[in-house]
């Protein structure tokens, strides 16, 4: 039924990704992929509101949700952007469309400049100027330097314990302190899907901490403009002004060839929780303009 989700198993290279899928089969293609820290589940409530005209497939990330863990060198953006085109190629998807949230957004603006001839639309939730990126704008560090702090924080955190809480609760008080502009409802359907339990030692989250310590390519942002040149595709891009995630300047936003930009008033970084129905109104709108160009022949 479009209305109830589906888990899937897609093996790369000995690896366990789940994949979430929504709707028919036969209909047009949208994946949809969260950002970091976050979980497939996290879309419920987008997936939903597509799946009556989209098959909507929503991986869990390496790292992340009920996916396998990957080493501790495993995390690049390249290694996510590969499982996205390796799960596309276990599915036959020929033409897609690509929704994505920070890191998310990142990883699916990848998949579009490299991949043309299939993803045919993108809507990004603040994804285009990653943090680490900003940073590295802003105070350059030579690449050995930044190699070398990345080992170093890599040998710091090896065998570190992580967290347990002791009940699904506790977990749900830490993540709403952290979102406080979520709603208790939707940060107890969000713990609920993010925890896992360790026998002996409470619940924790399913994450990877190791995903937190970004690979020392990723910070430099000389390769973005190029990226953003070769995404051929209509993009919606989603901001909330009240966020900690600006949105870029002109001259960034000039290599977009075709885009638009839905300013959210107020809205910081969850965007499409704090204002789903707009959200959805908005992306399904985005995604009915351009449809034929990734509908089933």
């Amino acid at each position: 039924m479009s209305g109830s989700p589906s888990s899937h198993t897609v093996f790369i290279d000995g690896r366990r990704l789940n994949v979430t899928t929504w709707g028919e089969e036969s209909a047009p293609a949208v994946i949809l992929i969260h950002g970091m820290r976050d979980h497939s589940r996290s879309w419920d409530r987008v997936a939903h509101a597509l799946a009556a005209e989209y098959r909507v497939i929503v991986p869990d990330l390496r790292g992340h949700g009920d996916s396998d863990w990957a080493d501790s060198d495993g995390y690049a953006l390249s290694a996510y952007v590969a499982d996205i085109a390796d799960i596309a190629e276990a599915l036959a998807l020929k033409r897609y469309a690509i929704i994505g949230h920070s890191l998310g957004g990142a990883i699916g603006l990848r998949v579009a400049s490299a991949y043309p001839d299939q993803v045919k639309v993108f809507i990004g939730i603040e994804c285009i100027e990653l943090p680490i990126q900003r940073d590295e704008a802003a105070q350059p560090t030579p690449y050995p330097v930044r190699l070398r702090q990345w080992i170093e924080r890599r040998q710091a955190a090896a065998g570190r314990d992580m967290r347990h809480y002791a009940t699904v609760d506790d977990a749900s008080a830490r993540m709403q302190r952290e979102q406080p502009t979520l709603s208790p409802e939707i940060i107890g359907e969000l713990a609920r899907h993010a925890v896992a339990f360790d026998l002996g030692k409470g619940w924790r989250w399913k994450f990877d901490p190791r995903v937190k310590r970004r690979a020392p390519e990723d910070q430099h942002g000389t390769d973005l403009d190029q990226l953003l040149d070769a995404v051929a595709c209509p993009v919606l891009l989603a901001y909330g002004d009240a966020s900690w995630v600006p949105l870029p300047g002109p001259a960034r936003l000039a290599h977009l060839k075709n885009h638009a930009i839905s300013h959210f008033a107020g809205g910081s970084h969850w965007l499409h929780h704090e204002f789903h129905e707009r959200f959805v109104s908005e992306a399904l709108a985005f995604l009915h303009e351009n449809r034929r160009t990734f509908q089933n022949a």
